[in-house]
């Protein structure tokens, strides 16, 4: 293991990070009022995939475009485009993430099956209309943006959250919708985080294109035993990933492996009081979440690229656990080619979290309020900007801590590493997301929840 390999990216990212800020500028600037700088750059991007399946699809985007044939396909293929750059952006990254840890490259497990569906009638419809709206988004560009373009997508928004199979693309139109409110209307040049938005705008682009791919999937039976988890969140969504090792029986060794719960929620419902509406799809992850548990699994579903798809029927708490001395068995030399990935339209650098496990001893704290860890005679930062706003971990748990469990996360331009777990000697481990399980069977009535619940109630009273 050296972290002092990953104190600079690969050049080819740096290059390709350089391609993506020339495509960036015209959708601040907006593609209706293109400059002949923005048409020149554009024009530069076609032919980096010149050689690549896009290439056709890619010279018509930019000559239509350039004579203002303003199609949403165009706008489709331009979001290909870039996703595919931040996709190999992505794969290089994880290449030196790997070779710096002394571990082979994650790899998908190789499972028959998986395949699209068609979405029904109703969801084609909204997915034009999302289309349209973005496209919008993008004629005007987003440093012109006011409330006439961005508040009327409302209405078909919640129309979208209403479809169960839309509900990735539902989750992230509201995050982006919800940005843009936050911004505009204002005064004056608005501070545009380019590189988020145009991030945003280009996956909700391809999901708004249709249903994609389903991984393929099998049946497990084994022993989860959970290390950590981390918790990822807008005003009206949220997700808790555990990220566990999964020992099958049959297996010699075990694998790595992802298992979520989301849910829709209002921008109230903050922290501990998440822990009811998880558990209504995932009492027994977060039982098991509270305690580092084990669970026991006969016949889950596992995705090829490592993902659980969480059934609590299938599911059953047998006793606690210890996630830092399961880390250091499986995280170490051999740790197995068989861990999560994501699935090749979902890969991107700010969404890579290769799990490691640092031993006491291995590592020394610097800073507070900005914190760092000292690997190898090499300054890592600590993505505390990642951790939401909860008592599961503080910053002073680093402080005189006896290993961690963590994510290795790359963003701005450098790795830094976002700890899900960390040892306190003798006291039980820190864990990221730890008090929303504990909050599980707890009433409180003062809590945000119980009170829009009494509300909602009321409301139903008087309707009837």
């Amino acid at each position: 293991m050296s972290f002092a390999e990953l104190q600079a990216p690969p050049e080819a990212v740096v290059q390709a990070s350089a391609a993506l800020d020339a495509l960036d500028d015209a959708f601040v600037t907006g593609f209706g009022r293109l400059s002949s700088g923005n048409l020149e750059a554009l024009a530069s991007l076609q032919r980096s995939f010149a050689a690549t399946p896009l290439a056709a699809a890619f010279a018509e985007a930019i000559t239509g475009i350039g004579r203002s044939e303003f199609l949403d396909r165009h706008f489709l293929v331009l979001a290909a485009a870039r996703s595919a750059i931040q996709g190999a952006v992505h794969d290089a990254l994880v290449a030196q993430a790997s070779a710096a840890l002394g571990r082979p490259t994650p790899a998908d497990e190789a499972i028959a099956g998986g395949h699209g569906q068609a979405a029904p009638p109703q969801a084609e419809v909204l997915l034009e209309s999302a289309r349209q709206w973005l496209m919008e988004l993008a004629l005007a560009g987003f440093a012109n943006l006011d409330v006439d373009v961005i508040l009327p997508f409302q209405a078909t928004l919640d129309a979208i959250e209403e479809e169960p199979r839309l509900a990735r693309e539902a989750a992230l139109l509201a995050g982006l919708l919800g940005e843009l409110l936050a911004v505009f209307p204002c005064r004056g040049a608005p501070e545009i985080p380019r590189m988020r938005w145009v991030d945003l705008w280009s996956r909700a682009m391809i999901l708004a294109a249709g249903a994609p791919a389903t991984r393929a999937s099998r049946a497990v039976k084994g022993e989860l035993r959970i290390l950590g988890a981390d918790l990822q969140q807008h005003d009206t969504f949220a997700t808790l990933v555990v990220y566990a090792s999964l020992h099958e029986a049959g297996q010699a060794a075990p694998r790595l492996c992802r298992a979520s719960v989301s849910s829709f929620k209002v921008d109230v419902v903050q922290g501990a009081e998440l822990g009811p509406i998880f558990a209504e799809v995932g009492k027994v992850l977060l039982s098991g979440l509270a305690v580092g548990g084990r669970i026991l699994l006969d016949g889950m579903l596992l995705q090829e690229g490592g993902d659980l798809l969480w059934d609590d029927a299938k599911a059953e708490l047998i006793g606690k656990g210890d996630p830092l001395a399961e880390a250091a068995a499986v995280l170490g030399a051999a740790t197995p080619a068989q861990r999560p990935t994501l699935a090749p339209a979902d890969r991107h650098p700010a969404l890579i979290g290769e799990l490691v496990y640092l031993a006491e001893g291995s590592y020394t704290v610097a800073g507070k309020g900005e914190p760092a860890l000292t690997i190898d005679g090499a300054n890592v930062a600590v993505a505390v900007e990642r951790w939401p706003e909860s008592e599961g971990l503080v910053v002073s748990d680093l402080a005189g801590s006896k290993g961690l469990v963590g994510l290795l996360r790359y963003d701005g331009g450098a790795w830094s590493i976002q700890p899900l777990t960390i040892a306190k000697g003798k006291a039980a481990p820190r864990m990221l997301a730890s008090e929303i399980a504990a909050a599980l069977g707890k009433k409180s009535s003062s809590s945000s929840l119980s009170t829009l619940k009494e509300r909602a109630g009321k409301l139903l009273r008087k309707k009837r």
